[in-house]
């Protein structure tokens, strides 16, 4: 079992009841914009899971609809691409509640406070924990919540600020983690899940990338100054490679976790190395080691995508040899050996060879060739 957090928007669908949001996405906010009502103020915010939007800047308040494009062009050049936009409610600061919602081995855990809003961590003792019975709340409210929480299978529900009034309940904020066991049960789905932190520069590119081929690539970065960068293909290899970096303890070493995979291009290959090897020289290990590897592919053609790769490698030669990068190699596929003799060739004229492997060798052999060329 395994909390994913799912986006405001869909939070807000699921617990609302005619909620009136919008949700904007980058690659459709024309379309997006022509759902919003002319002579309406909206509230603009980033929609990806991320705390303290308010202080970072990410929230923008009193937009008109002929406003929305320029305001999310100005909140995606920060690297977001998920935004909601809903109907801005006239409120004064002390009428603003905090009040959390999550499931524990004894049942329900509710928490309140009379005092919400962006300062509401600045004092914890202001939260305290109440029943089901005692959340002075209205009780319909509170049963509303629960019922969603069990068809949804969330486990953890969080609106700051809460609006009470009379026996209205308006929630101006909320965050939901739900159980991603559950998920065939519920009706949200993988698109209404966010990653809660911003993604560096070449992640965007590498989605950006993911979103315009017919090809398959991702990239992560787990450690910006880790040792080893990976460029692998096909997903199992990325988690082969990292799980046994892991089985020896080194795995913050690892710089990156990503793949290219469905027959990528060669420029499109070569564009996913620059993104990689962007992030690798951006690290601040003395000691750096690239690792490209792959189990026998179906039908990428391993000559044609280590073309991509020694384009990007060539570029970035100067680099490379300054600080005695060395490269490892281990794959398998259509052109096989032409692929590895063309990257070999490549790699010892150019003082990077760390080693060269087709797929008689063992996947986890390269790995294990790189940690031992780091810790020399």
């Amino acid at each position: 079992m395994a909390r994913v957090k799912l986006s405001e928007f869909r939070s807000k669908t699921l617990l609302v009841p005619g909620y009136k949001g919008v949700s904007l996405r980058m690659e459709t906010i024309v379309d997006d914009t022509g759902k919003l009502d002319d002579g309406v103020s909206y509230v603009i915010k980033v929609d990806q899971g991320i705390k303290k939007r308010g202080k970072q800047g990410l929230v923008k308040l009193g937009i008109k609809k002929s406003q929305t494009l320029a305001t999310v062009k100005e909140l995606a050049s920060k690297n977001f691409n998920r935004f909601i936009a809903e109907p801005m409610l006239s409120h004064d600061d002390n009428e603003e509640r905090y009040i959390s919602f999550e499931r524990t081995r004894e049942g329900i855990s509710i928490h309140f406070s009379q005092h919400g809003g962006v300062d509401v961590e600045a004092d914890p003792t202001k939260v305290e924990e109440y029943t089901l019975q005692t959340v002075p709340v209205p009780a319909a409210f509170v049963e509303h919540m629960i019922d969603i929480m069990n068809r949804e299978h969330l486990s953890f529900v969080e609106v700051n600020p809460l609006i009470v009034r009379d026996k209205e309940c308006l929630l101006l904020d909320a965050a939901v983690l739900a159980d991603s066991a559950g998920q065939y049960q519920a009706s949200w789905r993988d698109d209404d899940v966010v990653e809660m932190r911003v993604p560096t520069d070449s992640e965007a590119v590498v989605a950006e990338l993911n979103e315009n081929s017919p090809a398959a690539f991702s990239f992560r970065v787990l450690n910006p100054n880790g040792a080893i960068w990976l460029l692998l293909s096909g997903g199992g290899a990325s988690i082969t490679i990292a799980d046994e970096a892991a089985n020896h303890g080194k795995a913050d070493m690892i710089g990156n976790y990503g793949e290219y995979s469905g027959g990528p291009t060669q420029e499109e290959t070569y564009l996913y190395t620059v993104e990689v090897l962007k992030q690798a020289f951006a690290s601040l290990a003395s000691k750096k080691a690239i690792v490209i590897a792959g189990g026998v592919a179906n039908f990428t053609d391993v000559k044609k995508t280590f073309g991509g790769v020694i384009q990007a490698l060539r570029e970035r030669l100067g680099d490379l040899q300054k600080y005695d990068v060395k490269v490892f190699v281990r794959r398998g596929g259509p052109n096989e050996v032409e692929g590895l003799a063309l990257m070999k060739n490549f790699l010892e004229a150019n003082g990077l060879l760390g080693s060269v492997h087709g797929s008689d060798v063992v996947l986890t052999d390269v790995i294990n060739e790189a940690l031992e060329y780091i810790d020399a």
